[in-house]
């Protein structure tokens, strides 16, 4: 009994994925049957994602532009329930290949973002993805990560993109390598923006969520008036509460989703900015 309900549940998400699909991507059949026939061979990359309303996914052989699709497009796991101000600023530190620039980018027509990615191959991907949606004149990509210091950084590629970090002693996947990449700390993020308020900050650094906010001055962190934060804890121990310390020392309320492997995302505002959300409260 427990293997037929299984069995249907696992045919039940599998029909109400391929609805999504269907519904978001123009493409869905040329895609679905791409992830058909390169099953077992992972560098068979998929086609590049083309959504009824235009936008264009490009990716690459390490990407998982189905798994940022189901979090962000389906899910709407950055879905921040509040409109952006006309000609806001939306920085967004481990753009990847720039999911989550688009979808923001799409929500508001006006909407500036600074966009920050280390690991070459996910910022190539994500320079295609601005030069085929024509957004080269709202979206500045930057190839650095971001971090307490300027300098450099030890970072994981080859891999997964989205797994990629520099907070692990052994690479997350199987033939990572590690190379440097440029490193800057985010009050040198706020003086690229000439000082402006930031109406979004969206962190998702596998690790490195904590050394930014911490290297952080108070008058850099004042300036966000939002922010989107994933945490992993399963890659630096305790980082989920540096996170709060920081937050909560700035000024900010926040509320939370934890994950089931350790890690979540944190939903913080200024007091009177605070979405109405159905995620987990923590103040």
């Amino acid at each position: 009994m427990n293997r037929t309900r299984r069995w249907l549940s696992n045919k039940w998400h599998a029909a109400v994925r391929l609805g999504h699909f269907v519904h978001l991507l123009a493409n869905w059949q040329t895609v679905c049957m791409s992830k058909i026939r390169m099953s077992g061979n992972k560098k068979r990359p998929l086609p590049s994602l083309r959504f009824r309303n235009g936008l264009i996914l490009n990716h690459g052989t390490n990407d998982d532009p189905l798994v940022q699709l189901d979090e962000v497009f389906i899910k709407r796991l950055y879905d921040f329930k509040t409109d952006a101000p006309r000609d806001a600023i939306m920085v967004d530190i481990g753009a990847n290949i720039g999911v989550v620039t688009q979808f923001f980018a799409l929500a508001s027509a006006t909407l500036q973002i600074h966009a920050y990615e280390p690991n070459p191959a996910a910022f190539e991907a994500l320079q295609r993805n601005i030069k085929d949606n024509h957004l080269e004149r709202r979206v500045t990509a930057f190839p650095e990560a971001v971090g307490r210091d300027s300098g450099d950084l030890s970072l994981w590629v080859d891999i997964n993109t989205t797994l990629s970090t520099a907070y692990t002693e052994n690479s997350p996947e199987e033939g990572g390598k590690r190379i440097r990449v440029p490193l800057v700390h985010f009050d040198e993020v706020w003086r690229r923006l000439g000082g402006a308020p930031i109406w979004l900050l969206k962190i998702d650094t596998e690790g490195a969520e904590g050394d930014i906010l911490e290297g952080a001055s108070e008058s850099a962190l004042g300036a966000v008036q939002n922010a989107i934060i994933e945490y992993h804890d399963y890659i630096v121990p305790g980082v989920s509460e540096r996170c709060y310390r920081v937050l909560k020392a700035s000024g900010f309320k926040w509320r939370i989703i934890v994950r089931p492997w350790n890690e979540g995302i944190i939903y913080a505002s200024r007091p009177g900015l605070m979405s109405t959300s159905t995620a987990m409260e923590r103040f």
